[in-house]
């Protein structure tokens, strides 16, 4: 069943990780004056804990640093995402034995946790994730999966949801009926804050795991496609409006796993929001996924398996796919999902 890669494929992730040794004083506080700068933060896993975290680092690769630590009940943190400001984080932490995921804010380093979801859904909740905030930072765009779930299918509203910055005032956006056959994931909103960029994928629908990119108003209407993707990558995706407006951002890897994909050589895109102008950036061996751009729109970081495996580490490039750079250097622990925050403001 679907449903179970896009609701629970952290867990899954934390539970099979590899554990390696590794020397890090990440948790130690950096003593003198606090820094204020651009961060990029990603999540991997800590064999100290055993759980997927969250983790910060410079652009240049330096002052790696673990942000949350997830509690007893709580297995990993992952779908980090800045405010526009630079001082704060929301990100998505799945909590076990419910396997149920909520959307938590807190400080760019990491404390005064606050929970955004836990108790604004009107109906069966089965998690909250990929928080996206709005350029005003008074909004946050997510996706909302909506029970109950069946034994043989995917649960019936899988859609993208807007709420205010304190959780309250949520509003659907997408899959207004449920059992569309399809679902909506990893919005992203444009920098005027207008419309909101997704990727919508075939569940039951024939054909299934077929993807494709679409916009929609920040009020629900207007659905525009941008993009259908080819059917070679099925499953594939997962978009990043540029902060000048122009393009979009995405990679032809499997947002869920596998889909039927060939096992190495996605890469990564852009493209209008007309659909037009397509324009690939890499040309890179292994898979290169998950990209985000810059605040200023000058580079891309972006997850990358050098060869075919389901491990991975932070790199950055500039936007036109030259000066690639490698920031971690553990591909055993797992580094995905990364995003470039501004400083603070």
């Amino acid at each position: 069943m679907r449903i179970k890669s896009l609701a629970l494929v952290i867990v899954i992730v934390a539970s099979t990780a590899t554990a390696c040794a590794e020397d890090d004083s990440s948790d130690t506080p950096t003593a003198g004056r606090v820094y204020s700068g651009p961060l990029i933060a990603f999540k991997r896993f800590d064999p100290k804990t055993e759980k997927v975290r969250l983790y910060t680092i410079r652009p240049d690769g330096s002052g790696l640093k673990a942000l949350t630590r997830p509690g007893p009940n709580a297995n990993n943190d992952s779908d980090v995402d800045f405010s526009p400001d630079g001082r704060r984080i929301a990100f998505m932490r799945d909590y076990f034995p419910e396997e149920r995921g909520e959307i938590l804010v807190a400080r760019r380093d990491g404390k005064i946790l606050r929970s955004l979801t836990r108790g604004n859904c009107k109906g069966d909740c089965v998690g909250d994730g990929r928080p996206d905030w709005s350029p005003d930072g008074r909004r946050i765009a997510f996706q909302r999966i909506v029970g109950p779930v069946p034994e043989d299918g995917p649960p019936p509203i899988v859609g993208i949801f807007v709420m205010d910055a304190d959780g309250s005032n949520v509003r659907q956006l997408t899959q207004l009926e449920p059992n569309s056959g399809a679902e909506d994931d990893q919005p992203s909103w444009s920098p005027d804050g207008s419309r909101i960029a997704f990727m919508r994928s075939n569940n039951t629908k024939e054909p299934v795991d077929a993807s494709a990119i679409y916009t929609v108003g920040s009020d629900g209407s207007d659905l525009r496609l941008v993009r259908r993707m080819p059917r070679k990558w099925p499953g594939a995706g997962e978009p990043d409006w540029s902060p000048d407006g122009k393009r979009l951002l995405f990679s032809t890897f499997c947002a869920f796993g596998g889909c039927g994909q060939p096992p190495t050589g996605a890469q990564l895109f852009t493209v209008k929001p007309n659909g037009r102008s397509l324009k690939k950036l890499t040309d890179l061996p292994g898979n290169s996924y998950q990209p985000a751009w810059s605040p200023d729109g000058k580079k891309i970081v972006f997850a990358r398996h050098r060869r075919l495996s389901d491990e991975g580490d932070i790199y950055t490039m500039r936007a036109d796919g030259t000066r690639l750079r490698r920031l971690t250097n553990r591909p055993k622990l797992d580094s995905h999902r990364p995003d470039w925050g501004p400083p603070v403001r």
